[in-house]
């Protein structure tokens, strides 16, 4: 399954006529969190296809044109805690598990804490448990926010990872976990990492990458 994933940073190539020609062939479009809602749904309208998005420390709600308040972007839906199974183009299931939000950051997104992610964990534990002997693995994606402890992380409280995250990877060893937040000018080293079989992606501003496990 192709994804286009974004987060942090507004990619202004994908604001052009060029830009969203190169992403057209895409099957999923995720969203880590502190990014423009307009921009999301610009995006998600013209590419016409599922788009799942976690919120991120600096996401506030926005007053549109009509008056009313929406605290998410339209068009998508929001896997904080929540576990979904999409259909692949090759008629497999792509999984993908999120969680948004940070720890001690100021902005409306923040707060999240590890109990609150490991009960979320425990809430899906039956669902997880069945899609791992049913497909033989339960995550494939995990979206989140924060980084996991011990990967892409800052030293400062709001930029530490969970480590409750780091666990959820060597449980359930996703392919692909992506996270936002960390800026590459923050000083910290943001590449492609490894922690056991899942490669760890730190996205800011645009990622177009394939998922290949999605399968029946």
């Amino acid at each position: 399954m192709k994804v286009l994933a974004l987060s942090d940073r507004v990619d202004e190539f994908l604001d052009t006529d060029s830009g969203v020609d190169s992403v057209r062939d895409v099957d999923l479009m995720i969203s880590c969190g502190d990014l423009p809602f307009e921009y999301l749904e610009r995006l998600v309208t013209v590419l016409n296809v599922p788009f799942l998005f976690v919120l991120g420390n600096h996401d506030r709600p926005i007053l549109r044109a009509s008056g009313d308040t929406s605290s998410a972007p339209e068009g998508g839906v929001n896997v904080h805690g929540r576990h979904r199974a999409l259909s692949a183009p090759d008629g497999g299931l792509l999984l993908v598990v999120g969680f948004g939000g940070t720890k001690q950051c100021e902005g409306p997104g923040s707060g999240t804490s590890e109990m609150a992610i490991l009960g979320s964990v425990f809430r899906m534990l039956p669902r997880l448990l069945w899609y791992r002997l049913r497909y033989g693995r339960a995550i494939d994606v995990l979206m989140t926010h924060a980084p996991p402890a011990g990967v892409h992380e800052g030293n400062d409280p709001c930029h530490r990872g969970f480590r409750v995250l780091r666990w959820i990877i060597l449980w359930f060893r996703p392919t692909l976990a992506l996270h936002g937040h960390v800026h590459p000018t923050y000083g910290v080293d943001v590449r492609p990492a490894r922690l056991g079989p899942t490669r760890i992606l730190n996205v800011y501003g645009s990622i177009r990458l394939e998922v290949k496990n999605a399968r029946s």
